[in-house]
């Protein structure tokens, strides 16, 4: 898949930091916008692997990628991740620590990481992607050199889905569903998740199907039904005013 437009730019910077690469980079953006394709591209750079390696799969002794588990990163896997940082390269001559979601680390860890951006061993370098930056502590925002990911215009985004393979009403209904963010509705495609709107149209013209219509997706991730079922309730407010809503209710 060709590297999407809105990411161009990052890319771009990252790359010409390369020569002068500073020791953690903070990639933020509203989340499902690449983020972690960008840590991406940069993990593989600094390894000199085929630009088309897949950072997080690869088992690479300089090389780490951490994600959360149950939503979280604790003080545990990033104490790991501080060991890594501080061994001897092995075959790469530098040591990469990605963090996926790094707003997801809670406070000790978050403190447990502050201390190794302001002592950073020597070749070590740190990639924390985030889609929701203002969630970590300024302490270790400011310790870090920032690149922004924005947010391309929808038919741009529209035209990238549909090389991808995701078109027609479903790509409209998780425009909305998922705020546009391309990667999270690819997401969705790939693990062949059902758009709400159809479901939530089902239960307005028959009341009665909502709790079968509510148990056909309890096995369905909560979070990512709310903030789907929020979207959609946000974009239709932005469509009625409060008294058409009232005289609806």
């Amino acid at each position: 898949m060709s590297v999407p437009p809105w990411l161009h730019d990052a890319l771009a910077r990252v790359d010409a930091m390369r020569p002068r690469l500073p020791h953690a980079l903070l990639i933020q953006g509203p989340a499902g916008w690449g983020e972690e394709r960008v840590a991406n591209a940069l993990a593989v750079a600094l390894m000199g692997l085929a630009a088309d390696s897949v950072a997080r799969e690869t088992a690479h002794p300089d090389l780490r990628w951490l994600e959360p588990e149950g939503g979280l990163l604790k003080i545990d896997a990033i104490r790991q991740a501080i060991g890594f940082l501080m061994q001897t390269p092995q075959s790469a001559g530098r040591k990469v620590a990605v963090i996926q979601n790094a707003e997801c680390m809670n406070l000790n860890a978050a403190n447990a990481l502050l201390k190794t951006l302001e002592e950073p061993p020597p070749e070590s370098f740190l990639a924390l992607c985030s889609g929701a930056p203002e969630r970590l502590p300024a302490t270790v925002r400011s310790r870090c050199q920032r690149i922004e990911i924005r947010p391309a215009a929808n038919d741009t985004v529209l035209a990238w889905l549909a090389d991808a393979g995701v078109t027609g009403k479903t790509a409209g209904y998780w425009m909305v569903e998922y705020g546009a963010a391309p990667f999270a509705i690819l997401d969705a495609a790939r693990n062949d998740r059902a758009p709400l709107w159809p479901a939530l149209a089902e239960v307005g013209r028959e009341p009665g199907s909502a709790v079968r219509v509510a148990d056909a997706r309890r096995e369905e991730d909560l979070a990512d039904l709310a903030g789907r079922w929020l979207r959609i309730v946000h974009w239709l407010l932005r469509r009625s005013a409060p008294e058409d809503v009232a005289a609806v209710l």
